[in-house]
């Protein structure tokens, strides 16, 4: 199977955007380009032999494919008459390419891995892409369909039988002569700015065309501005959402997607925990594996450029990370940075994105690292966060027994950080429904079997893990607020696990809140903490003692610091995440929070 991918128009609707590039690579606001999405996609799912038109700009689209894939194999076919002519001339210029099944697309179009694999594993060879759970497009294509096959593909078509089409297809190399045989007649009358479906509309009663239905997938096309920003949003969404989970045993699961994306020089970031399984000497041996682990649990900016050198020399095809947070973090920024010139300060550079595969294996249940956009590395004994769609895992793996290896301490704080970042992120400025649904799932869960896990019952491991992803899913669109706000330096002065430092504030920043709301004439933020203490089947009045009582069982201590260290935490709280609290927090609410959650001493 190859794939053909139509690249020849100007996008002259998309203003600025395409003033000094082609459509193809105009950035999604995630950072991520048109064409890059495609390829990526194509890649993952085993298509490598890639046929792309050119027209406007053309050698920006050459370059960037051998530059950003130089792992697939692509033939360029050029269209000299782009400004006047369209998708059929196009195709006719390419018919000598056509020898083989093909999925073919348009260079706008913006989809979802799953759709592609749909139409990959239906059995019937001839399949176009219709939805019928919308409203029928005004001004873009519609296909008529009859007891499941296609008949016709146009713009204005509106009846019983015609649904939503989008331009994804995949046709046998019998469909395809057929199609081309009808193209051939049009050019040859002259016909040539038209769509090519309007040649494929002759040949379709000689064929047995097919349809998917992709109302459960993402596929949107961009032509205007409002399209770009419309696309861009939901699809970062709809990613997070459908983020690929393997559960089980990490080595027999990471075997089956390298065998399956082909993958041969991996790039692992690891700490002790992978050693733990005597299968791991084995499984590094079965491919081509370079290994880094050169890093502090906290990491720092300096160690990273090591494992960036080392992966750049190596040329490696995915990255791996087998960890808990700080090592999922190292992955991450290594990823992020890979691509930036490393003459300046990466950090005074704007990220690109990185098409190169990252998949995570948390050995911990807390960060929900494994599903989130975010890494945090410290710069000169202060944290700082990293953000960048590029970041987010394209694999999870989640093995729970790595769960029964932890010390006793990081098993706790660790899933409290998870229970924390639920809440935060239920009532997160960012909050959405989406999220608050999360929040609502992982904090039921967690309410359900965090006694059994303090208890040492294994049988709660695989549910604790899931705690910690819902989490990390919800927080990874919201972001967190003030209880993180405030930990980052609480870490550093005392030394205590990044969870057991929200923890310790996150109930005295709700009873703050709590106290400011019933004086608000802020109807959303009441509501906030009713839905949030139903949650908890409590009331919003009980919900600080009940948060608290949770707390407590994990019997961690209360930290002791200094006046002088108080002052300190005051005033090196984080703001962006501070800025994100649903009621602002001054340095005078900040103290009452750090004497009410502390020890402080004299």
């Amino acid at each position: 199977m190859k794939a053909f991918i139509f690249n020849s128009g100007i996008g002259s609707r998309l203003g600025d955007l395409t003033k000094d590039k082609p459509k193809a690579l105009v950035e999604l606001k995630n950072g991520e380009t048109i064409l890059g999405r495609q390829l990526r996609i194509l890649r993952s799912v085993g298509i490598k032999h890639i046929v792309i038109s050119t027209g406007y700009k053309a050698e920006m689209i050459k370059d960037y494919c051998r530059k950003e894939f130089p792992e697939l194999d692509f033939t360029f076919v050029h269209n000299p008459k782009f400004d006047t002519t369209n998708s059929i001339y196009t195709m006719f210029l390419a018919e000598n390419t056509f020898q083989d099944h093909f999925l073919i697309m348009h260079g706008d179009l913006v989809f979802d891995e799953k759709i592609v694999e749909k139409l990959l594993v239906e059995k019937h060879r001839d399949l176009a892409c219709i939805n019928t759970n919308i409203p029928k497009p005004l001004k873009d294509f519609k296909g008529r369909v009859r007891n499941g096959k296609l008949h016709r593909i146009s713009v204005d078509i509106f009846g019983e039988n015609d649904y939503a089409l989008q331009p994804l297809y995949k046709l046998s190399f019998a469909a395809i002569s057929q199609w081309m045989l009808q193209i051939k007649d049009l050019v040859r009358a002259n016909v040539v700015n038209v769509y090519a479906e309007n040649a494929f509309n002759n040949a379709l009663p000689l064929l047995d065309v097919r349809v998917v239905d992709y109302k459960d997938n993402f596929i949107e096309e961009i032509d205007t501005l409002d399209d770009y920003d419309r696309v861009s949003d939901a699809v970062r969404l709809f990613d997070y959402a459908n983020q690929k989970v393997y559960n089980g045993d990490y080595l027999v699961r990471l075997d089956e997607v390298f065998k399956k994306h082909d993958f041969k020089r991996p790039f692992i970031v690891y700490n002790a925990a992978a050693y733990k399984s005597p299968e791991y000497p084995k499984f590094i041996k079965r491919y081509e594996t370079i290994m880094f682990d050169d890093y502090s649990p906290n990491p720092k900016y300096e160690e990273i450029m090591p494992g960036i050198k080392l992966f750049k020399e190596n040329k490696c095809d995915v990255i791996v990370a087998i960890g808990g947070g700080s090592t999922l973090d190292v992955a991450k920024a290594i990823k992020l940075f890979s691509k930036l010139n490393p003459n300046i300060d990466f950090l005074k550079q704007t990220p690109v994105y990185v098409n190169t595969p990252l998949i995570a294996i948390p050995t911990t249940a807390g960060t929900g690292s494994e599903t989130t956009r975010y890494s945090v590395i410290y710069v000169d004994g202060e944290k700082y966060s990293l953000t960048h769609d590029c970041i987010f895992p394209n694999i999870a793996v989640i093995d729970p027994t790595f769960l029964r290896t932890l010390p006793e301490y990081h098993r706790r704080s660790s899933l409290l950080d998870a229970l924390c970042q639920a809440i935060e992120s239920f009532w997160s400025k960012g909050s959405i429904e989406e999220t608050r649904l999360l929040s609502a799932r992982g904090i039921h869960l967690f309410r359900y079997t965090y006694k059994h896990y303090l208890e040492g019952h294994p049988f709660v491991d695989d549910r604790i893990m899931k705690v910690s992803y819902l989490a990390g899913q919800a927080i990874n669109i919201t972001a967190t607020t003030a209880p993180h706000a405030m930990s980052y330096k609480l870490t550093s002065l005392t030394g205590i696990a990044h969870g057991h430092a929200v923890s310790v504030t996150l109930p005295y920043v709700y009873k703050y809140m709590l106290e400011i709301a019933k004086k608000s004439e802020d109807k959303e933020l009441k509501q906030t903490f009713v839905n949030l203490a139903k949650i908890f089947e409590t009331s919003e009045t009980k919900l600080f003692e009940v948060i608290l009582n949770i707390f407590n069982e994990f019997e961690l201590e209360k930290p002791t610091v200094t006046e002088d260290q108080l002052i300190e935490l005051i005033n090196d709280v984080n703001e962006e995440r501070l800025q994100n609290n649903p009621v602002l927090l001054d340095k005078e609410a900040i103290e009452e929070i750090y004497r009410s959650a502390l020890i402080v001493k004299k």
